[in-house]
């Protein structure tokens, strides 16, 4: 049997996934390209995880593994962080004072090498939802995608939202970042300090790990970075305030593709 619309979640790094594909070869074939997705997630975090002792990131943080040791990912990653942090004036930097940082991109990276196997089951399209980031195949479907209000902890599933906005075609990712829902954990490469540039930043692109490091960077590094991000093509949406009234101060870029007037 095959289902109109097949939807799993799986769990990995510690936050669910949902998937849904459109119209799928069989049910059986969807339920193979999650399992496969699920193991890409986990993967990505036995090697970049900062929560695990024995991950290959903490044990390369405490010098009991060189680069050369590690997967082949961790060259991968490591790189392609050092040229985010060209790209985004520093706004994005994996270097903290005492230990590599790299998981501004690594949820992102995860989710767009495991959602490959999403192309091989004969979907009309499909979407993976990451805890506030989203990643669509682009073709066959036009996706309706909320941002999350920054004052709802946790999952904002049937929560209200700020905005809602089309994914799909030219722009397949969105991704969510700020210091509302999850504290101080964006630095302010300037300062050192906790960022607070923005409350939230969203970023909608190509693919889910540029939208996923120039959300980071823009919350870094405020509005240098957010012209750098335009004038490299991609599209955003910036809170700046709760106001008074219970509304936000807030500001997107022209082609920002929402949906509400």
């Amino acid at each position: 049997m095959t289902s109109d619309v097949f939807s799993q979640t799986v769990t990995a790094m510690g936050m669910p996934f949902l998937i849904e594909m459109h119209s799928p070869a069989s049910d059986d074939a969807a339920t193979a390209a999650v399992q496969m997705f699920h193991a890409a997630l986990r993967k990505a975090d036995d090697v970049f995880s900062l929560f695990k002792d024995d991950s290959e990131l903490s044990r390369l943080n405490r010098g009991e593994l060189t680069v050369d040791d590690c997967e082949p990912e961790m060259l991968e990653i490591l790189q392609s962080c050092e040229w985010y942090r060209g790209a985004t004036l520093g706004g994005f930097d994996a270097r903290l004072p005492d230990r590599l940082d790299p998981s501004g991109i690594v949820k992102g990276w995860a989710v767009a090498k495991g959602a490959a196997a999403f192309d091989h089951v004969g979907a009309s399209s499909w979407m993976v939802g990451a805890s506030g980031d989203i990643l669509v195949s682009g073709e066959g479907h036009t996706w309706r995608i909320g941002i999350a209000d920054p004052r709802v902890k946790g999952d904002p599933t049937g929560s209200p939202v700020v905005d809602v906005v089309t994914l799909g075609g030219r722009f397949r990712a969105l991704a969510t970042s700020g210091s509302a829902q999850h504290g101080d954990h964006i630095w302010d490469p300037t300062t050192g300090a906790g960022a607070r540039h923005y409350l939230q930043v969203s970023v909608v692109a190509d693919d889910m790990v540029n939208a996923d490091a120039w959300a980071t960077a823009i919350a870094a590094g405020g509005e240098p970075v957010l012209s750098a991000a335009l004038d490299a093509g991609y599209e955003a949406l910036v809170i700046t305030n709760e106001r008074c009234d219970g509304t936000f101060a807030a500001h997107a870029s022209s082609g920002w593709p929402s949906v509400i007037d």
